[in-house]
């Protein structure tokens, strides 16, 4: 075999015996082939084709079309029936998840085990193998049995050995499809180097936008006879046509599909990836639409073009809030009555993502012509990234941006450069000002007629410069200490945290409000959650209608909740005596009320797994988040992402929550929701703060609680509740009690408005901040 050819495959099949029980297995010993007691199956059919070294090879064809039996006959863990596989260079492979590995042993110990079968000797490895564990980012479970690890932790460290190791030939089998968007990032980007380094790398993967974009050649493969190789921007059109085909016609062959492309390349003589790309293009867009092959329903991007003013490409070099940035993407839909909706993502090198947008969110939709092509642009007019690279990817989802029809991520790179020496990841629009008078309200701050007293003066307050009045004014009135931690924790996301009262310089009245991610029957809004509402009961008149009472929420109210204001709807847990203050001065109208419910501890078989911060479980959280959505259109909500609950349960100074994933112990990797619990042994109950599922997981969800509830020693499980909420966990065996605590609507709001939130709040008790 020629030193500059990998691999040569030689009329390589591969047939199995089956046999119909498995003493027809013995009689075909006992006869030796006198009589035949099986059935063959050929897996693969004869193929042969060679590979150059320094290609990377796109493997593509249906499940069980042989792909995977071809790849194990490459890497020598099968034999072939007929024909000589030729192999020049080391092997590594990745053919499944966790191939090579044995459970019990450790992560450490499967290193050497894998790298001592590809031959590598032990000093070798003992010089890469801290590079190998901080790639997978397994370094605090890799002295654990592997047994242990999640899916992605599996596949993440059996990748790192396989590539670490320097292969002349990688093989990759669908591997990399349980890892998360950042290490699938990393992992296309050293193999990238890899092959500019001259490795040979066989790349089977159903993403056909990865094949199109990683490799250099492709064969084709369907019912073990490959039916074709050449370039992949000549294989994947015609595939795809194929599986077009086989929407209408199940029955479809290759052979039934006309060519979309005119195509005469072959393994031997290919054209560069982008003149065929562009040949294939042309060719698409003259092919008249009546002899179109018949099509299923399918969504997929075709093109993608980005530029600024000075350069256009997928690589481009801009400078910080200075640069345009324009993507023009393109795709093809033959989906009946609905118009797919595309959003962008944007992350950084180290995979995290900085920001999204999505088309419909902004209220546009792409054009969509006869042939069902789609088009949108997209501009970032002075792209605000601060310096270094980002990764640009296109999505494409469904009208209601649920379901993933087709993802393109990367599909631009770019190179931020900036004149000045700000740091972190954007720049947000800002302003600068000198200090200035204190910002107060209008002097009429009351709707009566009356003259207000000039004894009172409200403003916006200052959460650094108030905090020494508020706190003094919080210990007086709630008689508990308030701590610095803890209240620039709970207002870190707001501009001002509330509007105070003050008479001279000291604070007398405070209504504090704070920014709260939700939703609103379906509609992204951003709600107040109100809490702090406090007065010095020292002085006269604090609860009539021109008093510090009055003047602070008042102004909270008009200036930032209802129709057409910062909030459109806000939200809180005053008791009864509280509520009626408000109402007797029409601030408040009680829109809601919440629940007290409990239910008996109880041993359960349910698999629970902690969170404490972890971002690949996050990750899950947000999926899990993202089933639960569809599902609270009729409420108004407060988003409960990764986000969320980082800020909410894990970085609440003084205090301590429980988060569990739960799954069945029949299927252990596949979460079905999240619960949150803070244990109270000196009331013997653990609180369910809050639980992320759908409504037919919502029940075994509780039983997890109930669960840890025993396990704990706690005798039941309590919480607080909307209405709305505890028909999701209703039980035979709870009780439920009506509160004396009520959330309360903005009386002062347009009344139309204000109905929407009547009953119709989901909330729980990890919706407070403020008890």
């Amino acid at each position: 075999m020629s030193s500059n050819i990998a691999l040569h495959i030689d009329n390589v099949s591969k047939t199995y015996h089956l046999y119909d029980a498995p003493k027809d297995r013995l009689k075909q010993m006992l006869f030796r082939g006198r009589k035949q007691f099986f059935r063959e199956y050929q897996a693969l059919q004869p193929v042969s084709f060679f590979l150059p070294k320094g290609e990377v090879l796109g493997v593509v064809g249906r499940n069980g079309a042989g792909k995977s039996t071809l790849l194990q006959l490459i890497c020598g863990t099968l034999t072939p029936t007929t024909g000589h596989v030729n192999v020049n260079g080391r092997i590594a492979a990745l053919l499944e998840l966790g191939a090579g590995f044995n459970p019990q042993f450790t992560g450490r110990e499967n290193i050497y085990l894998s790298a001592s079968i590809m031959g590598i000797s032990r000093q070798e490895i003992d010089s890469k193998v801290e590079d190998i564990i901080d790639f997978a980012g397994v370094r605090n479970f890799i002295d654990q049995p592997v047994s242990t690890y999640s899916s992605g932790m599996y596949v993440r460290l059996a990748f790192s050995v396989a590539t670490s190791v320097e292969p002349d030939i990688l093989i990759i089998d669908e591997a990399l499809s349980v890892g998360d968007g950042d290490f699938a990032r990393r992992s296309f980007e050293r193999i990238m180097a890899m092959k500019e380094r001259g490795a040979t790398i066989l790349f089977c993967s159903h993403s056909l936008y990865q094949i199109e974009v990683l490799c250099s050649q492709a064969i084709w493969i369907e019912k073990g006879q490959l039916v074709k190789q050449g370039a992949p921007a000549d294989i994947v059109p015609e595939y795809q046509a194929f599986l077009d085909c086989l929407a209408d016609n199940p029955e479809a062959t290759p052979a039934d599909v006309q060519a979309r492309v005119v195509s005469s390349t072959t393994a031997s003589d290919l054209l560069p990836a982008e003149e065929s790309k562009t040949e294939t293009e042309a060719n698409t867009e003259q092919t008249p639409s009546g002899n179109t092959p018949p099509k299923g329903q399918y969504a997929r991007i075709q093109k993608v073009e980005a530029h600024t003013d000075t350069e256009k490409g997928d690589v481009l070099n801009i400078v910080s809030g200075q640069t345009d940035v324009t993507l023009h993407i393109s795709f093809k839909s033959t989906l009946k009555d609905e118009i797919p909706q595309v959003a962008l993502a944007v992350h950084n090198a180290a995979g995290q993502l900085i920001t999204s947008c999505g088309a419909w969110v902004a209220g546009v939709q792409p054009s969509v012509d006869a042939d069902g092509i789609g088009r949108i642009s997209v501009t970032f007019p002075k792209m605000p990234l601060l310096k270094g690279t980002y990764y640009i990817g296109v999505l494409l989802f469904c009208e209601r941006g649920l379901f993933l029809h087709d993802e393109a991520d990367p599909v631009v790179t770019l190179h931020v450069t900036q004149p000045n020496q700000e740091r972190g990841l954007v720049m947000l629009p800002h302003s600068w000002q000198q200090p200035g008078p204190a910002k107060r309200l209008k002097e009429d701050a009351i709707v009566t007629e009356r003259k207000p007293s000039g004894r009172w003066s409200v403003r916006e307050a200052d959460a650094v410069a108030d905090f020494e009045n508020i706190k003094r004014l919080f210990q007086d009135t709630f008689k508990q200490p308030l701590h610095e931690d803890v209240w620039h924790w709970k207002y870190r996301y707001a501009s001002s945290p509330g509007y105070m009262v003050s008479e001279g310089d000291e604070v007398v009245g405070f209504c504090g409000g704070a920014p709260r991610r939700g939703m609103v029957k379906g509609t992204p809004a951003t709600l107040a959650q109100l809490g702090d509402v406090m007065v010095d009961r020292r002085q006269r008149g604090v609860l009539t209608k021109t008093g510090p009472f009055y003047r602070s929420v008042y102004g909270f109210l008009t200036e930032k909740i209802g129709q057409g204001r910062d909030f459109p709807y806000g939200f809180g847990f005053p008791n009864r005596r509280h509520l009626r203050v408000g109402e007797r001065q029409n601030l408040y109208a009680a829109t809601d009320r919440i629940l007290e419910a409990q239910w008996p501890a109880k041993a359960n078989e349910l698999l629970l797994t902690p969170w404490t911060g972890e971002p690949q479980q996050g990750q899950v959280i947000d999926h899990l988040w993202q089933q639960m959505v569809p599902h609270l259109n009729s409420y108004l909500v407060g988003i409960r992402d990764q986000e969320w609950m980082r800020f909410r349960f894990l970085e609440k100074p003084m205090d301590h929550y429980q988060i569990w994933f739960v799954s069945q112990p029949e299927q252990p990797q596949t979460f079905i929701g999240v619960v949150v619990l803070k244990d109270h042994p000196e009331a013997d109950h653990m609180e369910l703060l809050d639980f992320i599922g759908t409504p037919e997981n919502s029940h075994i969800l509780l039983a997890a609680a109930q669960q840890l509830a025993a396990q704990n020693g706690r005798q039941r499980i309590q919480t607080w509740l909307s209405g709305n909420v505890y028909a999701w966990l209703e039980t035979d065996e709870a009780s439920v009690e009506p509160t004396e605590v009520f959330v309360p609507g903005n009386a002062l709001d347009n009344p139309e408005h204000l109905a929407e939130s009547k009953g119709n709040w989901w909330l729980m008790g990890g919706d407070s901040d403020f008890r």
